[in-house]
């Protein structure tokens, strides 16, 4: 995998309140009230501990950006690209991206329940030593996607092809996948076992 990593340079501190261009900023204070950013694209900044349940992104794309420590959860991309991002030790409980472009993204160390991916497309993104338990990824075109040390227990994959994706480092305890899905897909011998049941194998 040929992942891009943000590009970010001239960083210049910023609050919320006093910004318009969200272009080479870094945020590290949480807004004084709920916001709406919309209609725009945040590019090249820096989110470090941000509540974002206090911030409703609306048509809004992200692009060379990283998070770090901010808290996500529950927040809805919906229609939009993030490109080129980091996610470092977020939660993102519940986060949804309906019909997203998701290229070229980390993410490292994060809190990823209830996650859900559906439609859109995936390229270059990989998920690292972060727990994705009950999360769903539904009707997605995929391209190199990497789970690294991922907790996907009970998680369920449907309509979207895996194909080459390598599962061994996956905890994928109570995993519902289909069988187009399923093609393709790298796993350990016991990983196996415990797949076969899901269609109607039975190993003695």
């Amino acid at each position: 995998m040929k992942r891009r990593d943000p590009v970010i340079q001239n960083l210049n501190p910023e609050i919320f309140e006093n910004c318009s261009n969200y272009y080479q900023g870094i945020f590290t204070k949480n807004p004084k009230q709920s916001i709406t950013i919309k209609n725009t694209t945040i590019e090249q900044c820096q989110f470090e501990k941000i509540d974002f349940n206090l911030i409703e992104l609306n048509n809004t794309h992200l692009v060379n950006c990283v998070f770090k420590n901010c808290d996500l959860s529950n927040l809805e991309f919906d229609h939009v690209s993030l490109h080129c991002c980091h996610f470092i030790n977020c939660k993102m409980i519940g986060t949804g991206f309906i019909d997203c472009s998701l290229h070229d993204l980390l993410f490292l160390d994060i809190q990823g329940r209830y996650m859900n991916i559906s439609y859109g497309n995936i390229r270059n993104v990989t998920f690292q030593n972060s727990v994705l338990d009950e999360a769903s990824i539904m009707e997605v075109d995929v391209k190199d996607l990497e789970f690294n040390q991922v907790s996907f227990i009970n998680g369920e994959v449907f309509k979207t092809k895996l194909k080459g994706m390598d599962l061994k480092t996956t905890n994928i305890e109570g995993l519902r996948i289909d069988q187009t899905s399923l093609v393709g897909i790298h796993v350990d011998m016991y990983q196996a076992v415990a797949l076969a049941s899901l269609l109607g194998i039975i190993v003695d």
